[in-house]
């Protein structure tokens, strides 16, 4: 028979300051990591911790997904490169595992921002529908944020006066359909807003905000908190609709954020731009033909 698996507790005996960056400025020394870093639960760190420990082997993990403590209180997506290496002792027995690791969340959304960038442009090109265009461009936020992002993509309504739906790839589908059509103006929720005023408006709690007064009851029943808008414009600074992050704590923008939103709104102008003028060279084509055949 075999007697019960044997278990490690993982003890911190030194952690660096690199480490408690990443981590967050937390006691370390003498805990175990389940309960210094909760955070790390589920995750897989552990049992690699377990699997060295047991084996006596190293790990290399590349590129590895980890959620982390973020500055706003939340958890944030992480890539990191770990390797896992166990330490004997004079008589070759293990002691302990030095991790050893290098944070490349830069260098991996990077890489993932530039295929979906030059992916967005290969469907704008290729005449794809606007909204599988826009959807596109979405996921490249959604994908590369750290903080689950919903995004959603606004059109101006010919009128100048309502929003219609673009493009929310992950936004519960009943809100979308509350929202289109939602008339624009100056204390019209964020989306509604940023159209009336074309300044960006960022709100950072729903609940609470008043440009949310009449719209948030639509809102928090889907679990959304935080809404971030943008208006899309034309170079001459004319509104073409709103790009909108949402999130499902309230929080405020990072740079990152700001990089992510600048990115978006530009090559949705362009997008939306250029639908607009091939959709007005059909329709002068339409009546062109129309006239030459009467």
């Amino acid at each position: 028979m075999h007697g019960p698996a044997r278990r490690w507790d993982h003890r911190f005996t030194v952690a660096n300051h690199a480490f408690h960056e990443l981590v967050g400025d937390r006691d370390l020394v003498g805990r175990t990591v389940a309960n210094a870093i909760p955070e790390f639960a589920g995750q897989g760190f552990v049992e690699i911790l377990d699997q060295v420990a047991s084996t006596g082997q190293p790990y290399v993990g590349h590129v590895m997904p980890l959620r982390l403590p973020g500055t706003d209180g939340g958890t944030e997506k992480m890539f990191l490169d770990l390797v896992f290496q166990p330490v004997l002792d004079a008589a070759g027995e293990q002691t302990a595992i030095f991790v050893a690791g290098h944070n490349v969340t830069d260098d991996k959304r990077n890489a993932t921002l530039r295929t979906a960038h030059n992916r967005v442009l290969e469907l704008a090109i290729g005449d794809s529908p606007l909204e599988t265009t826009l959807g596109e461009l979405i996921r490249i936020v959604e994908t590369t944020s750290r903080t689950d992002v919903l995004g959603s993509i606004l059109l101006l309504d010919a009128d100048g006066k309502h929003l219609r739906h673009g493009a929310a790839p992950t936004l519960p589908k009943a809100y979308s359909e509350a929202i289109d059509g939602a008339e624009i103006g100056p204390c019209a929720g964020s989306c509604g807003t940023a159209a009336f005023t074309a300044e960006p408006v960022f709100v950072s709690d729903i609940e609470t905000d008043p440009l949310w007064a009449d719209f948030k009851q639509v809102a928090l029943p889907h679990g959304l908190r935080a809404c971030w808008s943008t208006p899309i414009l034309t170079r001459g600074r004319k509104v073409l609709g709103t790009f909108a992050m949402y999130h499902r704590e309230p929080r405020e923008p990072t740079i990152r954020d700001l990089m992510l939103v600048d990115l978006v709104t530009q090559t949705a102008a362009l997008v939306i731009d250029r639908e607009r003028a091939q959709a007005a060279l059909r329709s002068i084509a339409t009546m062109t033909h129309s006239s030459s055949s009467s």
